[in-house]
C-alpha cells in the first residue's frame, strides 16, 4: 500500500494554539506512519505563530483566517495579485449573482428551519465552492444583488413578527456571519483519499466539498461537542435575540451537514455519541476512539514541592472551565486546612472573566490560599506538584487533564462532564458541576488520608496504562485510515471498471 494522503482540518487549534485538541493532533500526526498530511487550520486572523514543531510528514499548510484581512483569498490561495485583480474586475462587471440565489435561499431556509434537505444543501455548497473559484468573494458579498436576495428573504420571514422585531443591525450581522464563516470554503482543496475534521464545525465544510468533488472519505473526530458548546456560549452572550437566532441556526445546520456526510464519526468518548445521534448521525457509523497520552512523559516525577498541601488545576481561564467553583472550593478547604494552596496553571483567554475571578478571590479573602500560576509548558511537572488534581469544567469532551494527571499517580476530582466518568469512576472522584461543597469534601478527605491517596494514584496509573496510551490511539486511527483508504480505492476501481 502506498502512502495515505490525509487532509486534516481544525478550527482555532493545531498548530497555532495549545490545548487538548492540539495535543491530540500533534500526537496523531507525529506518531502515525505511512501518512502524508496537509493541514487546513481555520484561524481567527492571519497574524499567528506556530506553537508546535511541524512534523516532516506534513507536506503543506493552507491557513484560512476568517478575520483580520481586507482581501480574504490573500492569505488562503497562492495566487498572483494580477489574478486577484482580474477576478475583482470580472465580478464588478458581471457578478452573475443569480447563480448564488438558490444557495443563499437554501441556506436561509435551513437557518430558519423551514427546510431540512441536507443532500440538497451539500450540492449547493459545491456550487458555492465552484462559484468562488471563478468570481471574487469580497466583491460578491458587497454587491447590491446579493444584499437584495438576503434582505428580501429576511424581511419576508419576519413580516408578521410583533415581538422582538429584528433591527437593521440584526439583518447586517446575519450577512456578516455568512461572509466570515463561509470563508472556510475558499482554499483550493487538494485531492486526497481522506479528509479528517477535528470538529463538526465550519472546518468540516472542506471535507464535504472533497467528498462530493473527489469522492474522498470523510472522517470526523468529535472532541468537545461543538454544537453543545456553541449553545452554552450563546446562552452567556448578550447579543440581540434575532442575531443569536440566526447564528445558532447557521451553526446547527453546519453541524448537521458534518454528521450527515461523515463516513465515520469518531467521538473521543461514548458520551459524545448521545449528542451525535440526537443531531441525526447514523449509529452504524459511530466508533469511539479514546485519546492517548505519553505515559513515559506523564508519570510520577520528583519535583521540588512546597511543604503546604497543594491542589492543582491545569485549565485556561475561561467560563467553560468554571474557575469560580475552583476558587469557592479553595475557600471551604482553607477553613479546615488553613495552609492549603490552590494553584491554577493556564492561559488567560477571557480577560473579563479573569477579572471576575480576581475579584472573587478578594471577596472570599483567599489571597493566601489561591495562586494564578500562569501558563505552563510542562504540565507533567504541574500535576506532580499537587497532592490533588482538580477539574471544575461545566463542559468537556474527554479532557487530557484527567488522563494525564491519573498517569502521574494523582487523585483527580473532576466535575461529571463529557466522558470523564468513563475513565475516572472508580479511580478518582466525579462530582456534580458547580458543587463546590462536594469538591471541597472530597479534597479534604484526600489531603487528610495520604495512604488512601497513594493507593488510588497507583490504581489510576494502571487504568491509563491499560487503555489510554499513545499506541492505543494511534493503532485505532491507523486501522480507520487504512479502512477508509481501501474503501476509497475500491470505489475508484469500481467506477473505472464500470465505465
Amino acid at each position: 500500500m502506498s502512502r495515505i494522503r490525509v487532509v486534516w482540518t481544525g478550527e482555532g487549534t493545531y498548530p497555532y494554539v495549545t490545548g487538548g485538541v492540539s495535543t491530540w493532533a500533534d500526537l496523531l500526526i507525529k506518531e502515525i506512519k505511512n501518512v502524508d498530511f496537509t493541514l487546513i487550520p481555520i484561524l481567527m486572523h492571519p497574524f499567528v505563530q506556530l506553537k508546535f514543531e511541524i512534523p516532516s510528514n506534513v507536506i503543506e499548510i493552507l491557513n484560512v483566517p476568517l478575520w483580520g484581512t481586507e482581501e480574504p483569498i490573500e492569505y488562503i490561495r497562492k495566487v498572483k495579485f494580477s489574478e486577484i485583480y482580474e477576478m475583482k474586475v470580472k465580478t464588478q462587471v458581471n457578478p452573475d449573482v443569480e447563480k448564488l440565489r438558490p444557495l443563499m435561499i437554501l441556506v436561509l431556509e435551513h437557518v430558519y428551519k423551514r427546510k431540512h434537505d441536507l443532500d440538497g444543501l451539500g450540492d449547493a455548497i459545491i456550487d458555492f465552492y465552484d462559484y468562488f473559484h471563478t468570481f471574487d468573494y469580497y466583491e460578491t458579498f458587497r454587491s447590491q444583488e446579493l444584499w437584495e436576495i438576503y434582505r428580501n428573504y429576511y424581511l419576508e420571514f419576519y413580516k408578521d413578527v410583533k415581538e422582538d422585531v429584528p433591527t437593521v443591525f440584526d439583518m447586517i450581522e446575519g450577512l456578516r456571519y455568512l461572509y466570515r464563516f463561509f470563508i472556510s470554503l475558499l482554499p483550493t482543496l487538494p485531492e486526497a483519499e481522506i479528509y479528517h475534521s477535528s470538529a463538526a464545525a465550519f472546518c468540516g465544510l472542506s471535507c464535504i466539498v472533497a467528498k462530493k468533488k473527489y469522492k474522498s472519505k470523510f472522517l470526523l473526530t468529535e472532541h468537545g461537542v461543538y454544537i453543545r458548546e456553541q449553545y452554552l456560549a450563546a446562552s452567556r452572550n448578550q447579543m440581540p435575540i434575532r442575531t443569536k437566532e440566526f447564528m445558532m441556526g447557521l451553526i446547527t445546520l453546519v453541524s448537521e451537514l458534518n454528521f450527515h456526510y461523515a463516513d465515520i464519526v469518531a467521538p473521543v468518548c461514548d458520551y459524545n455519541s448521545r449528542w451525535e445521534i440526537k443531531w441525526g448521525t447514523d449509529v452504524s457509523k459511530i466508533e469511539t476512539i479514546y485519546n492517548g497520552i505519553d505515559v513515559l512523559k506523564f508519570r510520577q516525577i520528583d519535583v521540588q514541592k512546597n511543604e503546604r498541601p497543594i491542589v492543582v488545576m491545569v485549565a485556561r481561564i475561561d467560563p467553560l472551565k468554571d474557575i469560580e467553583t475552583y476558587i469557592r472550593t479553595a475557600e471551604i478547604v482553607a477553613k479546615r486546612i488553613p495552609n492549603v494552596l490552590f494553584k491554577l496553571y493556564g492561559p488567560t483567554l477571557d480577560k473579563k472573566y479573569y477579572q471576575t475571578c480576581l475579584d472573587l478571590v478578594q471577596e472570599l479573602h483567599v489571597e493566601k490560599n489561591f495562586e494564578f500560576s500562569g501558563l505552563t509548558s510542562s504540565p507533567e511537572l504541574a500535576y506532580n506538584e499537587g497532592d490533588v488534581v482538580m477539574l471544575t469544567s461545566i463542559s468537556e469532551a474527554f479532557p487530557f487533564v484527567v488522563i494525564e494527571a491519573m498517569a502521574c499517580e494523582k487523585v483527580v476530582i473532576s466535575s461529571d462532564v463529557g466522558g470523564t466518568k468513563e475513565v475516572l469512576e472508580g479511580y478518582g472522584y466525579v462530582v456534580r458541576p458547580k458543587d463546590y461543597q462536594e469538591f471541597a469534601d472530597k479534597t479534604i478527605y484526600i489531603l487528610e488520608n495520604k495512604n488512601i491517596a497513594r493507593q488510588m494514584g497507583l490504581e489510576a496509573r494502571g487504568k491509563i496504562l491499560t487503555d489510554f496510551t499513545i499506541d492505543d490511539m494511534v493503532n485505532n486511527y491507523s486501522r480507520v485510515y487504512k479502512k477508509l483508504y481501501n474503501e476509497y480505492h475500491q470505489s475508484k476501481e469500481k467506477a473505472t471498471n464500470g465505465s
